[in-house]
This record gives C-alpha cells, structure tokens and sequence, in this order.
C-alpha cells in the first residue's frame, strides 16, 4: 500500500507523533498522508483478523482463504491476514467473537445466511448481525441439486414423489441443520407433504462422498460443490434450488418452472466487522472490498463458481439483511421450524 509525504514544519513533529502513538494503541496504522482522499488511501489496520465460522475446509472457510489471496494477488492489501475458525454454535460463535471485539478496527468476518437462520432457530443464541457492523454484501450464490448419475430422480418432482412414497427412506446431506441447504429443503418438504432425513456433515467433501457412497441420496449446493464429479460423470444436477437458472448448469429447471411456489432463502456471502468500529478501519474495508470485487481474479473466480456479484456496502448491506431477516423468519414459519425468537 503506498504511502504519501509530505512536509510538515517542525512545531507539528510532537502532535503527529502523539497521534501515531495513539493510532497504535488501537492497533491501527496510518499512512504519511496531509489528508482528504489520499489519507484515507494511505490508511491500513495494522493486523486484520478474518473470522470463519467453519472449520478448515467448509464453504466460508475456503471463500475466505481464496478472498485473501486474490486480494494479495491484486495488490489491494500488503500482508497476509491470519484466518480464525470460530466455529461453535453454527455461527453464533463467530457473532459473539466479533460482539466481544467492540470498537476494534482488527477483526472482520465472513457471514452467509446460516447468521441469520442460527439467532432464529437456536436456543440461547443471543448475537445476530443487527449488533455487529455490516462492511459489504458481495455475492448471491445460486444452489443446485445434485444426485448419483444412476440415480433413478431425473427432476426435483421426482425425488419428492419418491420421498411421499416412502416417508423418511430418503436422505438429503448437507451442512449445519441451520444453513440454507437444509432450511430450503425442510420448506418444500412443507409445500409439499414429503418426508426425507438430513443428513450434517462440516466438510463439501464429506458431503459429495456420502452422495457417491449411496449414504445420502441428493444434495443441495453451489456448482462449484460439484463441479468435478460431474465433469467425471459420477454426479449430475436436476435442478436450481434458486429464483433465477444457474449460470453453470442453465439447464437445470428452477423450482419455479416445476410448479413450486415456496419462497425459498437465497444464500448470500458477506462481510461482518466489531461493533463501534472506528470509523477509518470501516472506510477501509468498504474500500478494498469495493475494489475487489471489479478484479480480474474475482470476475474469474464468480465465473468458475456460478456466483453472482452483489455489491452492497454499509447502510445498503445493513438494509439488506434486515429485509432478508424477515424473509427467513416467515421462512421458518412456513417450514415450522425456528424458536419464534
């Protein structure tokens, strides 16, 4: 990150250094700058903290790793930041890490909606994103439902017909029972009056093997979830679980298009921060997360993934998942699911 500057006479060396003293002692770091614009370029936390709340491996664990790396990549931060599992109570845990963090410019995190659903439907939960400080919104990521090749399921009406048929023989797998996976598939089987288990595993590729292993019989994900077994021919997708077509497998029919009326809960991936956060570290993060996102590597890296660039930052982010709070919450309702909270 380049910093600027700039000569000042020799009566203000004492102030500025009090300031630098004191930037410091909030663990932040400033740049030589005389101000305006060019301040806020120079400006940089001096160690950031990137929060998970998955274990090595899980979806947001491996988005923040990659984030990171195109972010050095392109240049837009300088150091490597260090990735900090949180992994207790399907999020709560990293909500209530980044609650105990007020006023830190240190520590950001990555949030899906599994943030929204957890203070919904668990017991105890306490934290949700209204307590904590939206930096930005960054992709919708559109979900698919993949079976075996072999599987006799050719749509979604196909596999729901089956699980009528057979009432609890047939399993979907999937991540925490409060992720969105789990929580769209417990909506339709409320639409529809089928009844199939779910089957939690932390890991995409604990999932995809109990898809191959016959333990499970179909899963919902992103098209990067399944990519390779498809292109190996093992798996094959029968449907988007989402409004809109999926930009990998455009083919594949909409929930919509097979006759379902349920609203089913988008799955979204953002940016989280302490609340109270100064508000330089704010602007900053706003800012390399703006620029991330109009990169070559993360154009490529949406295209590879079948994700949807949705940049929304600060007030914008906030109102967003307000609205998308309701919409889970009348969700949960419809599934008969939630703690009423």
């Amino acid at each position: 990150m380049s910093k600027h500057r700039v000569f000042r006479p020799a009566r203000t060396v004492l102030a500025c250094a009090l300031v630098t003293l004191l930037a410091a002692a909030c663990g932040l770091r400033t740049g030589n700058g005389g101000g305006g614009e060019g301040e806020a370029a120079a400006f940089e936390p001096a160690r950031t903290e990137f929060l998970v709340h998955t274990g090595p491996g899980g979806g947001s664990d491996v988005f923040v790793r990659d984030t990171i790396a195109m972010m050095r990549k392109e240049k837009i931060i300088t150091s490597n930041w260090p990735v900090r599992n949180q992994t207790a109570g399907e999020g709560a845990g990293a909500m209530s890490y980044l609650l105990s963090k007020k006023g830190s410019g240190d520590n950001i995190s990555a949030m899906t909606t599994t943030w929204l659903t957890t203070p919904l439907t668990i017991d105890g939960a306490t934290v949700s994103t209204a307590d904590l400080t939206p930096i930005a919104g960054l992709i919708i990521e559109p979900e698919v439902m993949a079976v075996p090749a072999d599987s006799p399921y050719g749509s979604l009406t196909d596999f729901v017909n089956a699980a009528k048929a057979r009432p609890g023989a047939l399993v979907q797998t999937g991540g925490s029972t409060t992720e969105v996976s789990a929580l769209n598939g417990a909506i339709l089987e409320a639409e529809t009056g089928a009844d199939w288990k779910f089957l939690s595993f932390e890991e995409v590729g604990q999932r995809i093997t109990a898809l191959l292993n016959g333990d499970a019989d179909m899963m919902f994900g992103s098209a990067q979830d399944f990519a390779a077994q498809v292109k190996a021919g093992k798996l094959k997708i029968i449907a988007s679980i989402s409004p809109n077509p999926s930009p990998v497998y455009p083919d594949a029919p909409t929930v919509k298009a097979q006759g379902y009326k349920s609203t089913l809960v988008p799955q979204v991936r953002g940016i989280m921060a302490p609340p109270e956060i100064p508000q330089q570290a704010r602007d900053y993060y706003q800012r390399v997360f703006s620029e991330l996102v109009k990169t070559e590597s993360w154009k490529q890296f949406a295209k590879e993934n079948g994700v949807v660039t949705q940049l929304l930052v600060g007030d914008q982010w906030g109102q967003y998942l307000a609205q998308q709070n309701a919409v889970v919450k009348k969700a949960l309702e419809t599934a008969d699911l939630g703690n009423g909270g």
